[in-house]
């Protein structure tokens, strides 16, 4: 497939074969990752950080939403699901996906989550629905990098670190990917005031085998 400006633009500092498809996908499959720097403009991503904690759901409109008190993979953070403001970047991060990987994607889902002080995503895979899937950084108050680690289909474990708009394209479904305990460089009067903040966009392979997971229909 012949390369394109947007994936020499995003991919050729990478390491992956001068940024070409081959060498694009090559890394992909060994690592199960592929980090993106500038993937979208922080600035149409920010959001102020909420008073509320735990998981809100939303319904089409910021008026009509479910919020529960407890977010169950991280206790004291605060998950929000399909945010109006992130829908319509749900498909055009689709379409930037599409271009670097050479395949065709379908949206399933998405939501955005705050971290605070001392939490952590422990080690996991994500279900059917994550089978390629996106993490985009879009802010914090922390001048330590914070990564995220993956785990290779190999055994080798290596982490991303991301700036505000960086993203890491990864296979949910099939390497394990954490983060170990948020640390921000503070003392202790200001430590419970850090945040961080980044969202999930999760897609399904058009041609593969859970395709029957488009737009989040299986679950």
């Amino acid at each position: 497939m012949e390369m394109n400006n947007f994936t020499q633009l995003y991919c050729s500092s990478l390491g992956t074969g001068g940024g070409s498809f081959e060498g694009i996908n090559a890394f992909f499959n060994k690592y199960g990752y592929l980090k993106v720097e500038k993937l979208y403009d922080p600035k149409e991503l920010y959001s102020e950080v909420p008073k509320e904690r735990g998981q809100i759901t939303y319904y089409g409109s910021v008026d009509k939403f479910d919020h529960i008190s407890e977010e169950q993979q991280v206790n004291g953070s605060l998950a929000r699901y399909s945010h109006p403001q992130y829908k319509q970047i749900h498909s055009q991060i689709r379409l930037k996906l599409e271009k670097i990987l050479g395949e065709q994607l379908y949206n399933t889902y998405y939501y955005d989550r705050f971290y605070f002080s001392g939490q952590e995503l422990t080690r996991h895979k994500d279900r059917d629905a994550c089978e390629i899937s996106v993490s985009v950084h879009i802010s914090t108050n922390s001048k330590k990098p914070w990564p995220i680690w993956m785990k290779s289909p190999e055994g080798e474990e290596r982490y991303v670190e991301l700036e505000p708009g960086d993203g890491v394209i990864y296979k949910g479904c099939d390497i394990e990917h954490w983060r170990e305990p948020f640390k921000p460089k503070s003392n202790i009067f200001d430590r419970k005031n850090y945040y961080y903040h980044q969202i999930f966009f999760h897609y399904v392979r058009a041609n593969g085998h859970r395709v029957h997971f488009a737009f989040d229909s299986g679950r």
